[in-house]
This record gives structure tokens, sequence and C-alpha cells, in this order.
């Protein structure tokens, strides 16, 4: 991945430094202040993409901070600390960092993917969507991907035009046609009215309560989530049913309502479920591990080894 920053070149400028050690007049040349603090600064700098490739963020995050100890605006080391906190699903910090980033180089393509993933972690739609389109204009292949969180948004109309456009151009693919069948289905079910949420319910018993009151996804998934944690696979199994009726472009709910499924021993169904909801992806690795692990699990059940194979290499491709 390449990031176009002053500050990454002086990385760079490092691997040669002992190519210029000479100069005309006094020989060998001391390195003064400045060089020693990229040296520093590329230590901890390469530390940190260790630590994270190793998943252990906290200590890249530590090493992060050295770095803008010694060079405060660098535009990389933000980018890496976003990268990091959204690892840690701190997602304001993910946040505030990327668009840090993206008010030195806004039009970054690798910054916009970032901004993308954590929007869309806070289901801060308006903004992924404007992020979304900047990428479009860099890639048009991706207006796929603006269909989804259009869906995902609520935005029919928006979604229906956009499809509709795509088809005039002659651009089709299984994705863009399961988007239609969703868009035309949700022609007839009625949006959910949407009240204001408290932040501060956790209780599973409150959570209920409020959702039966405010059909919201972030209240459906605290509510699958929770009953996961306690094995209530009866409740996941209603729950996520009735949340693929609502939201039927959110990955999790297929994920939940495939657990379930799987549960019942209904690999088949288990593998039309989950394989559906693979459809409604975007940049969430771990989401997407788990949908092949589950996957995985269901076509052993039915001895189907070339698609054990398929899925577990693509795990295995995701792990690299």
């Amino acid at each position: 991945m390449k990031i176009k920053s002053a500050n990454t070149f002086l990385l760079l400028a490092l691997f040669c430094a002992s190519f210029l050690s000479y100069s005309q007049d006094d020989g060998l040349t001391l390195l003064k202040d400045d060089d020693d603090k990229l040296i520093k600064f590329e230590n901890h700098y390469f530390e940190a993409l260790k630590y994270k490739a190793i998943g252990n963020y906290t200590r890249a995050i530590t090493e992060l901070e050295i770095c803008q100890q010694l060079f405060k605006d660098d535009v990389a080391v933000d980018f890496e600390f976003s990268k990091n906190y959204f690892a840690l699903n701190k997602y304001l910090e993910a946040a505030l960092y990327i668009e840090k980033s993206l008010k030195s180089e806004p039009e970054n393509f690798w910054f916009l993917v970032q901004a993308k993933k954590v929007y869309l972690k806070q289901f801060n739609y308006t903004k992924a969507i404007a992020i979304q389109q900047k990428m479009i204009k860099q890639k048009p292949v991706l207006a796929d991907d603006l269909v989804l969180i259009y869906i995902q948004a609520n935005e029919q109309e928006k979604a229906r035009n956009l499809l509709d456009d795509l088809t005039s151009q002659g651009i089709t693919s299984s994705k863009l046609r399961h988007y239609q069948k969703i868009v035309d289905k949700r022609k007839v079910v009625k949006k959910p009215k949407k009240k204001a949420v408290s932040e501060d319910v956790g209780n599973l018993v409150e959570l209920k309560k409020v959702y039966e009151s405010n059909k919201d996804f972030k209240i459906l998934k605290e509510v699958l989530s929770q009953e996961f944690a306690a094995n209530n696979f009866d409740e996941i199994y209603n729950y996520s049913l009735e949340g693929l009726e609502l939201f039927p472009a959110q990955p999790y709910v297929y994920l939940m309502y495939g657990k379930a499924l799987i549960n019942q021993k209904k690999y088949n169904k288990a593998i039309d479920v989950l394989e559906s909801g693979l459809d409604f992806l975007i940049d969430d690795i771990t989401q997407e591990k788990e949908f092949y692990q589950d996957l995985i699990l269901c076509y052993t059940a039915i001895s189907d080894e070339k698609l054990v194979n398929k899925y577990q290499q693509k795990l295995n491709n995701l792990k690299k």
C-alpha cells in the first residue's frame, strides 16, 4: 500500500543515509539532531507496523504515540492510528484520526477506504455515502457498493435510481441482481418508525422492550449479540428472521440467522442464508471470517469436501 506523504519519503531516505555521510570539506559527517529524530521515528514506526501485523494493536498504538511525539503531524502515523483503533473497535478514535488524515490528503484512495469502513461501523451512512461517491470517481467499478450502502441507509429511491443507471450502462452482476430484488421487495415494506434511542440501554430485557417500540438495527444487533453470548438460539432464530424482513442488507442478520439454522442442523438452508449474506459485506474481515467458518462447518456436515476446501482457502487468504 502506497501512502503519498512528504514525511513517508523521509523514511525511504533513511535507508540510503549511510551513503550520504561524506562531505567535500569534512569527510565523515556526524548525524545531526534531526537525523537522530528520523532514525528514532523510523524504528518506532516499523515497530508499530510489526505489532499491528501480529494483532497487538495496543502496543502498536504505544509505538505510534512515540512517533507522534517526534513528528507531530505525520499523516502516515495518523492513518496507522486509525487502523489500530479500528481493530480495537474504538470507532470514535478511528474516525478522528482518519478525518485528520483526509484533511491532509482528501483524495488519497486508501484513506477514503478506511474512512468508509469506520463510518459504516458507526452506522453513519450519510458520511459513508459521501466517501463512497468520492471513491467511485477514482474507481467507477465500486458503484455496486454505493447501491448497498443506500439500501442499508433505507435510501431505497436512490438505490433504485443508481441500479437503473447501471443497468442502462449495461453493467450487471449477481450482486446487483440481488440488490435489485431487495429494492423491489422493499417497495411494499413500510419503513420502521424511528424514535430517540438511549445509548444507556444495555440490559437484555430493556433492549427488547426498546426494540419492540423502535425497530432500529443497532438495537437488534445488540439483542442478537447478547442472545448469542447466552446461547439462546431460539431467540436468535426469531429475532434474526424478523431482521431479514426489516434490514435485508445487513450481513450481521444473515450471520445470526445462519447460526440459528446450524443449531437446528438445517445445514443446506444455513448455506443459502450465509452465502446470501456474503453479498452484503463491505470491508469487514472479522465478519467475513465468521461467514467462512460457518460455511466450512455446514459443508463439512453435508460432506461436501470440495466446498469445504473452497471456503477454507478463502479463510486462509484472509489470515495472510
